[in-house]
């Protein structure tokens, strides 16, 4: 392993994203990074070290967002180039998905987070064109979400066309169902809707821990417990036209806000509702008697209890 890159000392090994690699490394000033160190290949292009310059001048300054990782600093170490970032505490969401499927709760926090980091790229011109769970870095307790390589996309794109010129292409099958349709087969120009395509599909697995192919199931037919109206967004972010997708990350982001409160209010509605029907049943007397059987409120008090419980595996869920 390198010992240091450009004036960064570097620490481990974090991972590999095609024929790029990851490092943490501690900057001069003691701050912890992350390095990517690009193909040697791409140096010795002009045109790639001129764009991949010019892109990351446009989008370092709109990279200062909660929800996107700050790019820091290029540069270039013999004859490979290199990209500076914060390091984030956490892991990349494609791995934390091979744990289990996060909470439903968790699956809303972390679209906010895609939401609202693509938001801040598409004011500024910015499209991400690839995202995917790889793109998406959460922490342990996803109170952080961040999405990385926005902005890249022509730099990305032109090394994946010289590595599929060599013959070891980087685009792995499976990361061909996150795209967009007019991004794989250009049958139309690609804006923003194309991330939120993205978003959906990422949005489905999170929800069903599979991603959907180009025949997919709903996201309540996988999981029953899903309420019908998540299948109205999945399905508006998967739409094969772009016009019928959401307009924007903002819509979507807003549509996201109203399904999550619909479903904790309807959540608390049951909630009430069984704690109301539980107080009915063991408050009134017995005709003639003026109390019950001790083990007729026992059973009573265990049924509510019961379905107290089976609530609060759902919000849990």
């Amino acid at each position: 392993m390198k010992e240091s890159i450009g004036p960064y000392r570097v620490r481990e090994l974090l991972g590999k994203a095609g024929q790029s690699v990851v490092y943490s490394a501690v900057a001069p000033e003691g701050r912890q990074v992350a390095i990517k160190l690009f193909p040697a290949r791409l140096s010795g292009n002009p045109a790639a070290v001129e764009l991949f310059h010019r892109e990351l001048r446009t989008v370092a300054p709109v990279s200062r967002h909660p929800n996107l990782v700050h790019i820091l600093d290029t540069g270039q170490e013999g004859d490979r180039l290199y990209l500076v970032m914060d390091l984030v505490a956490g892991t990349s969401l494609d791995r934390r998905l091979k744990q289990g499927r996060p909470s439903l709760s968790e699956a809303f926090t972390v679209m906010r987070g895609i939401c609202r980091g693509l938001a801040q790229g598409h004011q500024h011109g910015l499209l991400h064109r690839s995202l995917t769970p790889r793109n998406v870095l959460v922490s342990p307790d996803f109170a952080t979400v961040k999405v990385s390589d926005l902005g890249a996309t022509g730099f990305e794109t032109m090394a994946q066309s010289l590595t599929a010129t060599l013959g070891t292409g980087e685009i792995r099958l499976g990361a061909l169902y996150y795209l967009a349709p007019e991004t794989v087969d250009g049958s139309g120009s690609v804006d923003a809707r194309a991330d939120l395509y993205s978003a959906g599909v990422i949005f489905h697995e999170m929800l069903t821990g599979r991603a959907p192919g180009p025949k997919f199931a709903l996201p309540s037919q996988l999981d029953p417990t899903l309420s019908p109206e998540i299948d109205v967004v999945v399905l508006r972010c998967l739409a094969r036209r772009p016009d019928e997708r959401y307009a924007s990350a903002g819509d979507l982001l807003a549509a996201l806000e109203r399904l999550e409160e619909t479903l904790r209010l309807r959540t608390l509605t049951e909630i009430r509702g069984i704690s109301q029907a539980g107080s009915r049943l063991l408050g009134g007397g017995e005709s003639g008697t003026g109390k019950r059987p001790i083990l007729l409120y026992v059973g009573l008090a265990l049924l509510v209890l019961a379905a107290l419980a089976g609530v609060g595996w759902f919000l849990a869920r």
